[in-house]
């Protein structure tokens, strides 16, 4: 049964909605050289994750830029998202098809991807659960669903600048997206932990700095890192 958070889902829409987070939305995370970088790291880490060609749902397609790189890559893309004004802008940067609709809500016969990828959409919601059940049926056997969790970060205690930038968000650590993804019916394939912390720090500092937090992530543990990208597989039948 589709399940929909009414709270959490009515304050995103209409965050989502305004004129203003819809026009400045790729320039205050991406503008600017280090904030260009944390676009491509992101896109990057999500390509990886993905299988090869075929069908794939981008679920919160924000403002397309995930879609224009899956369609250079010879992916079959539908764009969806909970916004008009992120879905006409999506649209007028790839022609992709879109589809205006819920995250919890997905309007789409079973098995009709072989991918499902959702950047920056599960920390928004805190039934992570919800959201992987809700992904399960559209995917074909073996198919995969990628998304992005935060592990910490100081927005998940108090929702900062929330007028900018949309209220609180959710940590997933990393049992509960296993026991998320085994109640869906998948197991996690893969993952790749990335960040010492919010990428929107990064998009403010110098690319020279930028690329020194790279180099210094690769002899920090993984589990201190503040972002996972995350492959959970649809089992196949027996």
């Amino acid at each position: 049964m589709a399940y929909v958070s009414p709270r959490a889902s009515a304050e995103k829409r209409a965050f989502y909605r305004q004129r203003t987070v819809v026009e400045t939305y790729d320039e205050q995370r991406f503008g600017g050289p280090s904030g260009a970088w944390v676009n491509e790291r992101e896109i990057a880490l999500a390509l990886a994750l993905l299988p090869p060609g075929g069908r794939v749902l981008d679920l919160g397609c924000g403002t397309g830029r995930l879609s224009c790189r899956l369609l250079s890559e010879r992916h079959d893309v539908v764009m969806l998202d909970v916004s008009e004004s992120m879905l006409a802008r999506a649209v007028a940067a790839s022609g992709a098809p879109a589809v205006l609709a819920d995250a919890f809500a997905l309007p789409f016969a079973p098995g009709s991807f072989d991918a499902v990828v959702a950047m920056r959409v599960a920390f928004h919601f805190a039934e992570l659960d919800a959201l992987a059940a809700a992904v399960a049926p559209l995917l074909r056997p073996g198919g995969r669903f990628v998304f992005d969790t935060y592990r910490w970060t100081p927005r998940a205690l108090l929702a900062l600048a929330s007028r900018r930038w949309g209220g609180k968000v959710y940590v997933h650590g990393d049992t509960r997206v296993a026991n998320a993804a085994r109640s869906a019916g998948f197991t996690v394939s893969d993952r790749t932990a990335c960040f010492l912390f919010s990428p929107y720090v990064y998009r403010l500092l110098p690319i020279s700095t930028v690329r020194l937090l790279a180099a210094a992530e690769t002899r920090l543990p993984a589990r201190t890192l503040a972002r996972v990208f995350w492959a959970l597989e649809q089992s196949c039948p027996a």
